[in-house]
């Protein structure tokens, strides 16, 4: 019985063994071959990129994967995974780029061969693409009047619609092409709407206040969200979605002014009473505050002018003042003195500073200390930025101006209504 027991046991290990020598894993990837496209060759979106090779292994290959993956690998266009059952396989097929906001620069075609055992092999193939340019789409003008907000979009001829009519008066308005998303504040309401068609998308409740609803507004410089100063005390962030995403509140029985918003950080008039005001940085992301310091007058505009640099354009009663903040000595200085003057608004223009006033339109040299006057008939109420050439547009009653840094002011239209804001829409 004992014998016949080790005899038993021989005989199933020699078994064991036989089958798994039978049965060995194959190590072995497969070979990946790649006919087009070219490494570095170059498109202009949006295109159609033709993918095509092939694959062999000495067993079966399994599959292939395609995709289109940016520099640091994020998947751009997900692309194919292509099933075989041979140990020859072709693969042939196109991918469609249309994405308006890809950005020119390198990219990756991706793909990767897999045989029955799971051993791959992978070829990453670089391509050169050029992004969609971006061109002016229309134009939009708000005007506001008996208690109503009127919505005029201009198309490329020339043509302009009336696209919305809202409750109330127009307070502040905020366009971003990246998100196709328009805001409108009235002291009754305020909304986004798409771009495309002027639907809703999503309300802005704001509690009431002794403020108005909506303080100031802007976009991140990536374009990918939009920022709200509201009458009751909160800084907002919005996604492309109008969804919020960050949050940052005053200290109790203070409110909010106009503000700067930068990467890291975020700058903001705080007030207590008419006299007490600080100019407060907060953490962008925590909405902690980081430091204040105390300011003469209500702030009218923050611009940013260089690293830990911003002007602030203040004003106290009939007089106005151009002050250097420096954030990373939390100390401000006064630049500027306009006795006898209202700032309307500010921007930086080609490293100078452009600013409207009821004595007119000034282009300031900070580094000179040097004042320009460009105009003293045209008080412009809002200053806007072209986001394809070095320009603004300037918004003087029922007129539509630009002046580019190379100082030609030209007037572009006559509305008709006085204009309240001017948003140019582009593809992108």
């Amino acid at each position: 019985m004992l014998v016949n027991l080790k005899v038993k046991i021989l005989i199933f290990v020699a078994s064991f063994l036989l089958f798994f020598s039978c049965t060995k894993k194959d190590d072995n990837p497969p070979n990946l071959f790649v006919q087009s496209p070219l490494s570095n060759e170059s498109f202009q979106l949006p295109c159609d990129i033709k993918v095509s090779g092939y694959v062999t292994d000495n067993d079966k290959v399994d599959r292939v994967e395609v995709n289109l993956v940016s520099e640091n690998s994020a998947t751009v266009v997900q692309g194919f995974d292509l099933d075989a059952d041979s140990s020859y396989f072709e693969y042939d097929l196109s991918f469609t780029v249309e994405d308006l906001l890809l950005l020119s620069g390198n990219y990756f075609i991706n793909i990767k061969a897999y045989d029955e055992f799971g051993n791959f092999n992978s070829e990453y193939i670089t391509l050169y693409l050029n992004e969609i340019p971006k061109i002016l789409e229309s134009l939009i003008y708000i005007t506001s009047y008996t208690n109503q907000t009127f919505i005029y979009q201009q198309d490329s001829l020339g043509n302009s619609h009336l696209v919305k009519q809202l409750l109330g008066n127009h307070l502040l308005s905020i366009g971003n092409s990246r998100s196709q998303h328009l805001f409108v504040g009235t002291d009754q309401n305020g909304d986004f709407f798409d771009l495309n068609n002027f639907t809703k998308l999503r309300n802005v409740p704001v509690l009431s206040s002794n403020y108005p609803l909506f303080i100031d507004g802007s976009k991140s410089e990536d374009r990918n969200q939009s920022h709200l100063v509201l009458g009751d005390g909160r800084i907002n962030s919005y996604n492309k979605n109008g969804n919020i995403i960050n949050t940052i509140y005053s200290n109790p029985q203070e409110w909010f002014g106009k503000f700067n918003f930068q990467e890291n950080i975020v700058l903001v008039e705080s007030s207590s009473s008419f006299l007490d005001r600080d100019l407060v940085v907060y953490f962008r992301q925590s909405g902690i505050e980081k430091q204040r310091v105390e300011i003469d007058g209500e702030i009218v505009k923050i611009v940013s002018i260089s690293n830990n640099e911003y002007a602030i354009f203040s004003q106290f009663l009939n007089e106005s003042r151009l002050s250097i903040y420096y954030e990373n000595l939390n100390q401000i200085y006064t630049d500027l003195e306009l006795p006898n003057a209202i700032i309307y608004d500010a921007i930086l223009l080609d490293n100078y500073l452009i600013f409207s006033s009821s004595n007119g339109l000034y282009k300031y040299d900070f580094n000179l200390n040097t004042l320009i006057s460009i105009s003293s008939n045209l008080k412009p109420s809002k200053i806007i930025p072209s986001e394809m050439d070095s320009f603004v547009y300037l918004t003087v009653g029922t007129e539509l101006w630009t002046y580019s840094g190379n100082g030609n002011l030209s007037l572009l239209t006559n509305f008709g209504d006085s204009i309240r804001d001017f948003i140019p829409v582009y593809n992108k």
